[in-house]
């Protein structure tokens, strides 16, 4: 090269590097995606510079891909639907999407809108508006396998929410719909959780509310329906908890807190109305409250507390019915395990009900404790059929240990 080309040379170079980045920066656009034509076309059109990667064969529905921001990052075989990906990340978001993912009407429409953050692992919201303005004005994370079904994941981490989805989760119609989506609402939802028809509706979805949902829980119809549904009500549910059953974890904690721990709450209605109302809170360990309305009524009203140890509340009908309505109550390992095994604990305002260890396991073995008035059985007690009948039902009561295990033995206790 003589002198003169070099010149030339390094002048062009020399005011190529003051071009503007849009002159200079170009789109990459896998094979067969956006319409196969160049672009922007009416497939694929871009908000920014087009700083924007697609994989092969996305993108291939007129306006599925519009309006994409600066740094948006979609995989293989994604993104084909009407409005698929339409302003993906755009007004300063961001969002990728992976492989095989996206694939239905609008269903990632807006994501990671407005400021907001989201990213789709691959095989995921190819459903209906699965999830449509998830992670927009907010943060949404995706695993692979996920979000499944009609509006599974609609808005989930919108408006300053916040949401992680785990693989293989919020599967069915609105499972995980509007999770986390608004204010300043948390929701970390684990493995293969949230499975059935709105299971985890409304998850966490106001200021302050967190929720967080273990490996295999809250699977079945509304199974953990309402869970941490008003500002700053918090619920924490274990591993393989909150399923085989309607409505298992119903109104937990609603308004509250609550803890539940893995493997529990199993069962049509197994923590129905659990720690309901304002100021409540509702503990329960491993492997309890499985059955039908194994724990109903649980700390039901404001200011109620409930505590329930290790395997306990077990049973096919009402075994912590009415436990903490208006008072509080704790309730020791492996007790209350049986048809009514608890009936009317704390019942009354302000009454305070406490059950030891390895008690009230039988047909009415607690029943009427601490109706009114404050009660408390030891640890071994009041296992048999109406074995503390009427205990604190006219006047405090206190039950020692091993005592009351013969049927009606203590049934005249007042």
């Amino acid at each position: 090269m003589n002198r003169r080309n070099r010149c030339v040379v390094l002048i062009a170079l020399a005011c190529f590097a003051f071009l503007p980045v849009s002159a200079v920066r170009a789109a990459k656009i896998g094979k067969n995606s956006c319409g196969g034509t160049a672009v922007p076309n009416a497939y694929c059109s871009f908000e920014g510079t087009g700083d924007v990667s697609i994989g092969n064969d996305s993108c291939n529905v007129p306006g599925a891909c519009n309006n994409l921001a600066d740094g948006v990052r979609i995989g293989s075989n994604a993104c084909n639907g009407d409005d698929a990906c339409d302003s993906l990340g755009a007004s300063g978001g961001e969002a990728s999407v992976g492989n095989d993912s996206c694939n239905s009407y609008e269903a990632c429409e807006y994501v990671g809108y407005n400021s907001g953050y989201a990213t789709i692992s691959s095989n995921s919201c190819n459903s209906y508006e699965a999830c449509y303005e998830a992670g927009s004005g907010g943060r949404a994370v995706i695993g692979k396998n996920a979000c499944a079904g009609t509006y599974a994941c609609y808005e989930a981490g919108y408006s300053g929410g916040e949401i992680t989805v785990g693989d293989g989760s919020c599967i069915d119609y609105e499972s995980c719909c509007y999770a986390a989506g608004y204010g300043t609402g948390q929701a970390v939802i684990g493995k293969g959780a949230c499975l059935g028809y709105e299971s985890c509706y409304e998850l966490a979805p106001y200021n302050g509310s967190y929720a967080s949902v273990g490996q295999g829980s809250c699977i079945g119809m509304y199974a953990c329906y309402e869970t941490a549904y008003e500002s700053n009500a918090r619920a924490v549910i274990g591993k393989g908890s909150c399923i085989g059953g309607y409505e298992a974890c119903c109104y937990t904690p609603a308004y509250g807190e609550a803890e539940i721990g893995d493997k529990s709450c199993k069962g049509d209605y197994a923590c129905y109305q659990a720690a309901h109302e304002s100021d409540t809170t509702f503990m329960v360990d491993k492997g309890s409250c499985t059955g039908y309305e194994a724990c109903w009524e649980v700390a039901y009203y404001s200011g109620a507390q409930a505590v329930i140890g290790k395997g306990s509340c077990n049973g096919s009908d009402y075994s912590c019915y009415y436990l903490a309505v208006y008072g509080s109550a704790t309730i020791g390992d492996k007790s209350c395990n049986g048809y009514e095994a608890c009936q009317d604990v704390g019942y009354t305002d302000g009454v305070t009900s406490t059950i030891g260890k390895q008690s009230c396991n039988g047909t009415y073995a607690c029943y009427e404790t601490g109706d009114d008035f404050n009660a408390s059985v030891g640890a071994g007690s009041c296992n048999n059929y109406e074995s503390c009948y009427q205990v604190g039902h006219t006047s405090s009561e206190n039950v020692g240990d091993k005592q009351c295990n013969e049927a009606q033995e203590c049934s005249n206790e007042t």
